[in-house]
């Protein structure tokens, strides 16, 4: 460890090409606290029974008591004295106590409570045990858990479980992309695998992977383009053919959309015949003098010597007159020679030297020999880094450059220069060169049966189309414009729940009041007459009238009162992952999106290769 706490060098370099291929590594907090299953059962006590005590107690309870005695006695007495005399009531009296002093169960009622209270004591003194044994085995269960906890796995490493033919990584910064490549590339490289880096961001992602392989002893090889490329002889790569549709294709993507397709055939058309009558090599400085010749504008030095030997001069001059003389095929002659020229720099006149001389002025070992470009098949060696990074003095020369080694690699993969299943392609910062050519790149990678991995630092209209592509797993790292965090989320997906929305209370109340009244008039009469019979006859009358008046008066009221309540519960969609989290990334953070064999995965994760490093990292994914 060094002195501000981070791992070493080798250190470092030991812990990143250990280990099986991972894209990061996973936080999974230890699991807490489980409630023993014993816990909830402590040991009850049960206050013991004990028969023979109980049988005394009940004996004893039978018997009379003191005073019952006495009252016995006198009877005795009072009876014998009626009955037989006072002396047998007396000796009958004696008797009765005699039998019941005799049979009294005192001392046998103690033996038995002391027998009963030393039991109790020691079962007692048992369940105390028990209860200390219950409270140590928790206590040790805790204990248990607690160790267990504090020496468990936290970090496990990120495996694509999928195993995508291609990795579209999206946002970050270079930092962060170096430490992806770093953690990712160092299993790779040690598996024996073939690690090829193009890289066009000009922050050099692939520095510290290569700082670290170099201290592993595992070769690695850097090309700066163009600079490194200029004198790489391209006929022996390819025909004049697929010579010139390479640059063609590059030098189209140059152009608005919608620019005439023709332009694409006519810049083939020139390039190729350049191409055809040149010689060994076959380089871009070469190739610019050789359109230079068509426009008449090729000047060789005093002594005759420059970039083109006198019969290519020759048979240049005479196809002048075959390339067409219109005004727009020489606007685009002199487009493509600029093109090429300003790609060629100042090393024109580098190409006019043979490879005797060349060997001669740079001694082995030195920079220059180092950054030497390679055929492209030498780029592709198992067990091997190589890192192809653009660059320019400005914009222009660096976009051109980017376009160029980008068809450069097409061509690579379209003719199957890369073995199949032999390594992985990186191609980070190619954002800029539009949806068709990463989508025909990522077609000729499947072809050629080589693993493609991208970074694209914005996720804007032609990455976004690109990115999560059928057979592809994406990670997302941090996205700075919230506009591009909106969108990552969106792809990352949204997950539903229940969530109540509304809740509604009614309260109502109803108040009843009536009034009645009534009235009523009976009106009755009676007649009656009796008439008797005998020698004294007679009769009598009777009659009656009656009248009864009746009232009646009601008042009621009443009073109800209702409740109502009531929730609502709508099913809400949010995203799975907030544009806001996805802003606040740390620099190594990511967020890896990948349709697994048991479905879509989301996990967070850190691609720190320090992380290697650190205790508790378990070496397997979880």
């Amino acid at each position: 460890m060094t002195a501000g706490g981070r791992p070493a060098g080798g250190d470092l370099a030991e812990g990143v090409f250990t280990g099986p291929e991972r894209w990061g590594w996973e936080f999974v907090e230890p699991p807490g606290l489980v409630a023993h299953p014993e816990s909830g059962s402590p040991p009850v006590w049960a206050e013991p029974y004990f028969p023979e005590l109980a049988e005394l107690e009940n004996r004893r309870a039978l018997r009379l008591s003191g005073p019952q005695n006495v009252g016995v006695v006198f009877a005795i007495l009072a009876c014998g004295l009626l009955t037989v005399g006072l002396i047998v009531a007396a000796v009958l009296a004696v008797l009765f106590l005699a039998v019941t002093l005799g049979t009294r169960p005192a001392r046998q009622h103690d033996r038995a409570r002391q027998r009963a209270v030393e039991e109790r004591q020691r079962r007692w003194a048992a369940h105390q045990q028990r209860v200390a044994a219950w409270q140590r085995m928790l206590q040790e269960d805790r204990q248990a858990q607690l160790r267990r906890a504090a020496t468990a796995d936290t970090w496990y490493p990120l495996a694509l479980a999928s195993g995508p033919a291609r990795i579209d990584v999206v946002g970050g910064t270079g930092d962060g992309w170096a430490g992806l490549l770093t953690t990712f590339g160092g299993p790779v490289l040690a598996a024996g695998q073939a690690l090829l880096v193009v890289d066009m961001t000009e922050q050099a992602v692939a520095l510290e992977l290569a700082d670290l392989a170099a201290r592993r002893g595992i070769p690695v090889a850097h090309v700066p383009f163009p600079a490194g490329a200029l004198r790489t002889d391209l006929g022996a790569e390819s025909g004049p053919g697929d010579l010139a549709e390479s640059l063609a294709g590059a030098l189209a993507t140059l152009r608005p959309p919608g620019t005439d397709t023709d332009l694409h055939a006519v810049d083939v058309s020139l390039i190729r015949t350049v191409a055809r009558r040149l010689d060994a090599p076959l380089t871009y400085g070469r190739l610019a003098a050789g359109l230079a010749v068509l426009l008449r504008l090729y000047e060789p030095r005093a002594d005759g010597s420059g970039p083109l030997a006198p019969h290519e001069v020759a048979l240049l001059t005479e196809a002048v007159d075959s390339v067409g003389r219109g005004e727009r095929r020489q606007n685009e002659l002199h487009y493509v020679q600029e093109q090429l020229a300003s790609l060629a720099g100042d090393c024109l006149d580098a190409d006019s030297l043979d490879a005797d001389t060349l060997a001669a002025d740079t001694p082995a070992g030195s920079p220059s020999a180092e950054v030497r470009d390679r055929p492209v098949h030498a780029w592709w060696r198992p067990g091997r880094l190589t890192v192809l990074a653009t660059e320019g003095p400005g914009p222009r020369r660096k976009d051109l450059a980017d376009r160029i080694l980008f068809f450069r690699l097409l061509h690579a993969l379209r003719t199957r220069a890369f073995p199949p299943g032999t390594g992985t392609l990186v191609v980070a910062g190619a954002d800029h060169l539009g949806r068709e050519a990463l989508e025909a790149l990522d077609r000729q990678a499947r072809a050629a049966g080589v693993r493609l991995v991208l970074l694209l630092e914005h996720l804007r209209e032609g990455a976004l189309h690109v990115a999560g592509g059928s057979g592809s797993a994406t990670v997302f790292m941090r996205m700075g414009n919230g506009e591009e965090a909106k969108a990552a989320a969106e792809f990352i997906g949204r997950e539903h729940s229940f969530t109540v929305n509304q809740l509604t209370r009614q309260v109502g109340e109803t108040l009843t009041t009536g009034r009645g009244g009534s009235y009523g008039e009976q009106i009755g009469e009676s007649f009656t007459r009796t008439t008797g019979g005998g020698p004294g006859q007679g009769s009598a009358h009777a009659s009656g009238t009656s009248l009864s008046r009746s009232w009646q008066e009601t008042v009621n009221s009443s009073a109800a009162t209702s409740t109502t309540t009531g929730e609502t519960t709508s099913r809400l969609y949010e995203f799975t992952v907030e544009p806001t989290r996805l802003q606040a990334l740390p620099v190594t953070g990511l967020v890896l999106v990948e349709a697994a064999p048991d479905g879509r995965r989301v996990v967070f994760g850190d691609c720190n290769p320090a992380i290697s490093r650190i205790p508790r990292v378990s070496p397997s994914p979880r």
